[in-house]
């Protein structure tokens, strides 16, 4: 039996919710925040389309792309898939559209980015991701200028409550080579480290070599001094292992230089479930908030697939997340708007339109209740207006209310002009 199409269902599909516009507000103040940073560092915003093709975004999804794309068909037949994360259109629109004098080129983007997930596991399917990508340079330096760009965004929305792990996926495949992992060895530590589950690491490479478990156990704890993972190494007799290390060190040491050092730790255990990554690669944390701020690295093989052969290096951050982990008395500072709302006695609409407009003209967000509501005030401190102006029948005074602090104050409208504009200010 079919279910009755009059019937609306009253929830939405698993993964997905609804914003109320204060919690909008906010948000795109975070992006504008962040939308500076970018700009002042030189990256223009590309878009892209929401939909490519699956093979596209498979290559770059990795092997198990079936379970991370949402899939549909094209009119034509053809399979499409809404894109994952902004990295692979991107590297997509450069190898197809880019030519190599233009190169090096700055990237960024503010775009939503899905993916499947289980039902019951209560994961979202939707990202709101604000990233960059620094195309067409191998240099360490372009690594240190996103993360210097990261550090620059997060200590103005969380101040300093933060931390970002540095990995490096060259130095990973290093230790799995001098682990004599085979293909599937590779694949199923890889697995293990993506999902923490380091017992199964731990009882796997035990049956190979348990000298070198211990080893690399050890060298995926996350650790605050570079130097204890270069103790470690000093018990690595191979040259890939030192030469990759190398590589993370440089860039560390530079950092270190920059005063950042207090930002960082390293994780060899960091790996993404994304296999374009090639060298460097690193996750965001806060205390705040039990998620992954954001995350990024570079990835120097995939551009090349859709035809230029770049490098490149980037990085997203979950607005989302970064919204939840700002405290709510840090949110104060996306709240500095003042909002007021105003009705009048007899309903004289048109006067309400033009007085309100005057409001608005100094920049005042001013809402009109054009049919007088007994329970106005009510509406007002529900959607947290600062102020309530009810206008008297002969539109000359108007009573306005705090609703902060419910004090009540009785002016002209001309008064009450300055009145507000004075409070505007303040």
């Amino acid at each position: 039996m079919f279910e009755d199409n009059n019937k609306l269902d009253e929830k939405l599909p698993s993964g997905f919710r609804d914003i109320f516009p204060v919690e909008a507000e906010e948000r795109n103040n975070i992006k504008a925040l962040i939308k500076k940073e970018f700009e002042l560092w030189g990256y223009g915003e590309v878009k892209t389309p929401v939909v490519e093709f699956t093979k596209n975004i498979s290559a770059g999804a990795g092997k198990n792309w079936k379970d991370k794309l949402i899939n549909f068909f094209d009119n034509d037949g053809s399979l499409v898939s809404l894109r994952t994360d902004m990295t692979v259109p991107i590297a997509r629109f450069t190898g197809m559209r880019i030519k190599k004098n233009q190169l090096p080129i700055r990237f960024c983007y503010f775009a939503n980015s899905f993916r499947r997930s289980g039902i019951q596991k209560g994961e979202k399917r939707e990202y709101n991701q604000a990233g960059l990508e620094f195309i067409g340079s191998d240099s360490y330096m372009c690594d240190v200028e996103i993360l210097t760009i990261i550090i620059n965004i997060l200590n103005k929305l969380v101040t300093g409550n933060f931390l970002i792990g540095l990995g490096d996926i060259s130095l990973s495949e290093a230790l799995y080579d001098w682990l004599n992992l085979n293909k599937e060895g590779k694949e199923y530590i890889k697995h293990n480290l993506i999902t923490k589950n380091y017992v199964s690491v731990k009882e796997y490479l035990y049956k190979i070599d348990k000298i070198k478990a211990e080893i690399f156990l050890n060298l995926i704890k996350p650790e605050k001094n570079i130097t204890k993972i270069e103790t470690i190494l000093k018990d690595i007799n191979d040259i890939k292992v030192l030469n990759s290390f190398n590589n993370l060190k440089t860039v560390y040491e530079i950092l270190r230089e920059l005063d950042f050092s207090k930002y960082f730790i390293i994780d060899l255990g960091i790996l993404r479930d994304f296999e374009y990554y090639t060298g460097l690669i690193f996750e965001v944390y806060s205390s705040n908030i039990n998620a992954i701020l954001g995350s990024g690295g570079r990835y120097d093989k995939l551009i090349k697939k859709f035809g230029l052969d770049a490098p490149a290096t980037g990085f997203a951050l979950d607005i989302d997340v970064l919204h939840k982990s700002i405290k709510e008395s840090e949110l104060s500072f996306f709240k500095n708007k003042l909002k007021i709302m105003i009705c009048c006695e007899n309903e004289n609409n048109l006067k309400l339109l033009k007085f309100a407009e005057k409001i608005r003209k100094e920049e005042i967000i001013t809402e009109i209740i054009f049919k007088k509501n007994k329970n106005i005030y009510l509406i007002a401190k529900e959607n947290k207006f600062n102020f309530l102006g009810i206008i008297d029948d002969k539109f000359k005074m108007i009573k306005i209310i705090n609703i902060n602090n419910d004090k009540e104050l009785n002016l002209n409208l001309e008064e009450s002009l300055n009145y507000f504009k004075n409070e505007a200010y303040n």
